[in-house]
């Protein structure tokens, strides 16, 4: 993907996020691309968390039972087999999924199927007991639905599901109590109900902030990106500058220590003469075929060509040798000359062409890129002191330039 692709992609998430910023909808969710990137970075946070909370969930259960055995004693059976066998296995299973990485819909789809079982474990002990302190057991449903609203903090959609389901599990507890009276029944049933509205509440408040602060940091790293491109990146040829080329060679170093590098320096000749002459759009269009000239003739992966400054630009060639480079330098030299863009210069050319300077090193700790520049630029003075539309060093054998003078 080019520059100008790049920058478009970069606008497009700018114009969604701004878009999703700006709804003010009840729904709690993103467009595909924001939920997928979303999904991806909250995700494992959630997975750690589900995790945690899911030992922590299966240790109080556990617990329990102590409870169960003073309470419901003509149950106590049944709840050493759904505590300590349905629900370990359940929990340990989810738990067991979750540090997979499941998709989204599983790893949350778990949570609401435990609290309903967990919600139905409290049903069955209830309906199981004829002793009198039952009468007080299903509020222990109320836990199991804190515990999956206020800790876990289920996404809002699952968390819905969650406390219609754990709701309608403790009405169907309250309906077992025949002993209790319809107010009691009542009472209990419209506890649950705000208990459970006034959580949805929070968690929907909680959730919405936590996917507006998300969208917010993703546009301010979206601004950092585009600020630390803009400070590399050439806006007028696409091309990496001097800092850019630093931070590409600093991530090679390791990677191709002890290997040839070469430098070359190219100098599009006379171009102060090319802007009096023909203007600075047309000056911009010539540095911009130049550009896309040198690029084309360096190899596509494992070089880098910069703009250095005005009408110079700086190629990298790595594993490449001297006379290898001259060889190259030559080539591009020959290419710029070939496409005969039209120029004037004070010694009669009527085309465009660029002198170059070149100078090689090894990468490695100790590796210098100052130093290599200046080598390189150096060579470059000393082109054109030859006349410029040249190699320094010269490649032997060299033929006449192909863009003739007058």
């Amino acid at each position: 993907m080019d520059h100008q692709s790049d920058q478009n992609a970069v606008e497009q998430q700018f114009e969604l996020i701004d878009q999703t910023l700006g709804e003010r909808g009840f729904a709690l969710h993103f467009p595909r691309e924001l939920e997928k990137q979303f999904e991806e970075e909250t995700g494992p946070a959630r997975e750690r968390w589900y995790v945690r909370m899911g030992l922590l969930s299966l240790g109080m259960s556990d617990l329990l039972i102590a409870l169960d055995y003073f309470s419901i004693p003509d149950a106590f059976g049944l709840a050493l087999v759904l505590r300590l066998g349905l629900m370990t296995a359940l929990t340990a299973g989810a738990v067991w999924i979750t540090m997979r990485h499941p998709p989204a819909f599983v790893r949350e789809g778990m949570q609401v199927i435990l609290a309903t079982v967990m919600a139905l474990v409290v049903y069955a002990l209830v309906a199981s007991s004829t002793n009198p302190l039952r009468e007080n057991y299903h509020l222990g449903i109320l836990f199991v639905m804190m515990m999956t609203v206020m800790v876990l903090r289920l996404r809002w959609r699952y968390a819905v599901l969650a406390v219609i389901t754990t709701v309608t599990v403790q009405i169907m507890t309250l309906a077992s109590l025949h002993e209790a009276s319809a107010q009691s029944k009542g009472a209990s049933a419209f506890l649950s109900l705000a208990f459970a509205g006034f959580s949805l509440m929070a968690l929907y408040s909680l959730e919405k902030m936590e996917r507006q602060g998300w969208l917010r940091s993703v546009r301010d790293r979206l601004c950092a990106k585009v600020f630390e491109e803009m400070s590399i990146i050439d806006p007028l040829t696409g091309l990496g500058n001097r800092r850019a080329l630093e931070q590409w060679v600093n991530t090679r170093r390791k990677a191709n220590a002890n290997r040839p590098v070469s430098v070359v320096m190219v100098d599009v000749d006379y171009f102060k003469a090319y802007n009096d002459t023909f203007g600075h759009l047309a000056g911009d269009d010539c540095l911009r075929r130049v550009s896309g000239l040198l690029v084309s003739e360096a190899r596509k992966t494992g070089d880098r060509v910069c703009r250095f400054g005005g009408e110079e630009f700086l190629v990298f060639l790595i594993d490449i040798d001297l006379q290898t480079a001259i060889t190259v330098a030559e080539r591009m030299r020959r290419e710029i000359a070939a496409k005969r863009i039209p120029h004037k210069t004070p010694t009669g050319s009527n085309c465009v062409t660029a002198s170059f300077g070149i100078a090689t090193g090894r990468l490695g700790d100790d590796f210098d890129l100052n130093a290599l520049i200046e080598e390189a630029d150096s060579a470059l003075y000393k082109a054109k002191q030859r006349g410029r539309n040249c190699v320094e060093p010269p490649l032997l054998g060299l033929a006449e330039p192909l863009c003739a003078a007058g």
